[in-house]
């Protein structure tokens, strides 16, 4: 744990009195690989906001990971969408097939009878 993360205690600021000032109970907890870090002086107690930091570090590491991973798996559809090649198109509205292979286009009331020769 000493590697991943370090760990920094210093005096809180703002409203709270002598105890505030003179005592290091705020933690700054930091996350070396991803260089996270979270800061925590909500409470007197300096083992409570190593928790509380703790606690709120580890859900944003959490989070980033799940992001990251919905992200390569949104990249790994997305790369095998793009390599699915279409031959044709049948557009029913406008009565036409589109040979993608060719670039030809004809009628597709001919093509469903079979005149395939029209897309070539």
């Amino acid at each position: 744990m000493e590697k991943v993360f370090k760990i920094t205690y210093t005096r809180g600021t703002g409203p709270g009195g002598q105890h505030k000032n003179k005592v290091e109970t705020c933690v700054v907890i930091k996350h070396i690989p991803t260089g996270m870090q979270e800061k925590c002086e909500d409470t007197r107690s300096k083992e409570r906001n190593k928790n509380l930091a703790m606690e709120r570090l580890m859900k944003r590491i959490e989070e980033q990971k799940v992001k990251e991973k919905a992200k390569k798996t949104n990249d790994t559809r997305k790369k095998q969408i793009q390599d699915v090649k279409t031959t044709r198109t049948y557009n029913y509205p406008r009565n036409q097939v589109i040979d993608h292979r060719t670039g030809k286009k004809a009628n597709l009331e001919k093509v469903m009878k079979g005149n395939l020769d029209l897309l070539k």
